[in-house]
């Protein structure tokens, strides 16, 4: 499945149960591998939860595991819908980061609750609020949807900004981030308008990130350059969506749009 270009490999607990098959480190690295199979951002395990009926795992290429993902969370929803592993339209899903309350209308519009954003956090304990980067200074917002986020709003063009240059330091940089961090850089199109593009931790340049779309958008209203409670266009490289948020800590953040299945098949496991 993909939800605006992120692309995720789901696989259901219960079948690899059947099979014995057990995921490692070693096989979930050659699924993800472009050269000899499809390719993916992440796998994505659907098995139930221990405190609900619903919940998912999601690994990163190099088998360490993801606290959520909103691009995932929305391909979740409708594959428990087209499965008719549900039927319910509104459901709580437990994930690394607790649970999440999702909505789906019939014409596969998913709404999803992403929680309160944190503007202090563990994974960024020292707020310093500029940061350098290839001999270059930048100006920076940290915030946490569950995952730990550097925002850096730019003016010029960001479609040709040279984001690689600059965004391996920041990552890395563990004297800020101590667990890493998600880098997004955001330009301001409007008060209801974003240009975005993002690199994620452990992986690389994505063509969407609905936690760091969020946190662009927490930071974009925490820093007076977006509106409030108005659902804010985020301009990817080759979709939009759509999210919104009050400006409060005690509030969630909104999210909403749509998620395609791509194919199914087999993967042959060489035992």
């Amino acid at each position: 499945m993909h939800w605006i270009g992120n692309d995720f490999i789901i696989l259901n607990s219960e079948e690899l149960e059947e099979k014995n098959v057990e995921l490692n480190e070693k096989l979930i690295q050659k699924m993800c591998d472009r050269n000899f199979w499809i390719w993916s951002d992440w796998i994505v395990l659907v098995k139930s939860g221990e405190k609900i009926k619903f919940k998912y795992v999601i690994y990163n290429p190099d088998w360490t595991e993801a606290e959520m993902c909103g691009n995932w969370i929305r391909c979740y929803m409708k594959y428990l819908f087209d499965k008719k592993l549900s039927s319910e339209k509104n459901i709580d899903v437990e994930t690394g980061a607790g649970i999440l309350k999702l909505d789906i209308d019939e014409n596969s519009i998913i709404t999803v609750d992403m929680w309160k954003p944190k503007l202090v956090h563990k994974d960024f304990p020292i707020n310093k609020w500029k940061i350098i980067s290839e001999n270059r200074e930048f100006e920076y917002f940290a915030a946490s949807m569950w995952n730990p986020h550097c925002i850096i709003f730019l003016e010029e063009n960001i479609w040709d900004f040279d984001l690689k240059k600059y965004w391996a330091p920041i990552e890395k940089n563990t004297d800020i981030f101590p667990n890493k961090v998600n880098v997004e850089f955001v330009k301001k199109i409007s008060e209801t308008e974003l240009d975005f593009r993002v690199y994620e931790r452990w992986t690389w340049e994505t063509l969407a990130c609905w936690t760091g779309a969020c946190a662009s958008v927490v930071a974009g209203i925490s820093l007076g350059f977006l509106e409030k409670n108005k659902y804010i266009k985020i301009n990817l490289q080759w979709w939009n969506l759509f999210i919104k948020w009050s400006g409060s800590e005690k509030d969630s953040v909104i999210m909403k749009w749509e998620a395609e299945i791509v194919f199914e098949g087999e993967y042959d496991i060489k035992i």
